[in-house]
């Protein structure tokens, strides 16, 4: 599980923080842009401290939503933390692996069932694979858990393709503005010019 994954695997970057777990995915070009800790912004703009001049980061899609994992395609997990020492604690799976500050750490496995699946097999439609830290962080410890959604790669793809990447949501485009007020702004101007 900790040796190199295979070279068609997903890759995805789970960070450990008091008391939650950010997911970062990379976008199109399949690399995952550069970060330093202390571009860290504790709001939602730049959870993982991405730097935006690395044209890699511009498509990487960062959300604490859940950890979304393609079946029976092998994903590369790479676990890092931004504060103390946590567990990445994956119990359906039996796996775990320290997120610990400044060593990444990684493992990787394949699912072989998808949620929807394996809410069949236990007769438990409120069934979810989880997340959770497996080693005492702090005292919201507890809270600390997390959903794994494992869907078919259809499911996945049109996941992805309704995530904004982080650095849209940062510098969001302006808005173009709408064909009737721009063509009423140039006939005021050209009006003004008339009448002087």
């Amino acid at each position: 599980i900790t040796g190199e994954a295979p070279k068609e695997a997903n890759i995805v970057e789970v960070t450990g923080k008091q008391f939650g777990w950010i997911y970062r995915y990379p976008g199109k070009d399949k690399v995952f842009g550069k970060k330093y800790y202390k571009n860290i912004d504790e709001g939602k703009s730049n959870q993982l401290g991405l730097l935006w001049d690395d044209q890699a980061a511009h498509d990487d899609v960062v959300t604490n939503e859940a950890l979304y994992l393609v079946v029976n395609k092998p994903v590369k997990i790479i676990i890092n933390s931004r504060d103390v020492v946590h567990d990445l604690g994956l119990v359906h799976f039996r796996m775990k692996m320290d997120a610990v500050p400044g060593t990444p750490t990684t493992i990787w496995f394949t699912p072989k069932f998808t949620t929807l699946e394996m809410k069949e097999k236990t007769g438990n439609p409120e069934f979810e694979y989880e997340i959770s830290c497996d080693q005492m962080c702090g005292k919201g410890h507890y809270s600390m858990k997390g959903i794994v959604k494992v869907v078919s790669p259809a499911e996945y793809a049109l996941w992805l393709a309704k995530q904004k990447p982080n650095y849209v949501m940062v510098f969001p485009e302006p808005e173009p503005k709408p064909k009737a007020a721009a063509d009423s702004a140039v006939t005021a101007a050209v009006d003004t010019k008339k009448s002087l």
